[in-house]
């Protein structure tokens, strides 16, 4: 009997597949799992940049610099709160847009990534695409009603507090919670995928 080299090496081409499909969805898997602790990991640090930004003017405030003091000389302690607090919001505005920009990105990239995968992760899917459309109404539905809002009150006293200062504190709330329940809902796919 004579031995058909092309046989043989169809026959070892075909036992490899297998093997290529699993290690191709092992490497998807592992990209996936990168984006989405990137996607979570700038939550963490927005809320944290966020929030230390406002605690940094009061810290300035409280222990100022003696070149700081002497730079805002022509200023009393009230403006110079303004000002600084003004500074803060804008930078925040700025990185807000930014994050939500890396977000969608993220989001798309991710969610584009698990629907070329064979077999489909209809659940990974499903959470990614939740949470994609909550980065998209973050950034483009509420962050600008926060940053218009927040424009029109930022020289405006404080004490009695501006008649809108309810909304802009509910939009903030809004956020806030979105964007909590779309980290919950991406670490909760982040671990289903690292223990699976």
């Amino acid at each position: 009997m004579r031995y058909n080299a092309d046989a043989g090496l169809s026959e070892w081409k075909q036992s490899k597949q297998p093997l290529r499909e699993e290690h191709r969805m092992g490497r998807t898997q592992v990209v996936a799992v990168a984006i989405l602790g990137a996607w979570l990991a700038s939550t963490l640090c927005m809320w944290f940049a966020a929030t230390r930004s406002f605690a940094t003017v009061e810290r300035v405030l409280k222990h100022p610099d003696p070149q700081f003091l002497e730079a805002t000389k022509p200023l009393d302690a009230g403006t110079t709160r303004v000002v600084l607090r003004h500074l803060a919001s804008e930078i925040n505005r700025t990185l807000f847009w930014g994050y939500g920009a890396l977000q969608i990105a993220l989001g798309v990239i991710l969610l584009l990534l698990l629907w070329r995968q064979t077999p489909r992760d209809a659940v990974g899917i499903g959470v990614v695409a939740t949470m994609l459309a909550l980065a998209v109404i973050l950034t483009l539905v509420i962050t600008p009603l926060i940053t218009s809002l927040g424009r029109s009150i930022d020289f405006l006293p404080r004490h009695p507090p501006p008649p809108v200062m309810p909304r802009f504190w509910a939009l903030h709330g809004s956020f806030t919670g979105l964007d909590g329940v779309k980290l919950l809902a991406g670490l909760g796919l982040l671990i289903r995928w690292i223990f699976r």
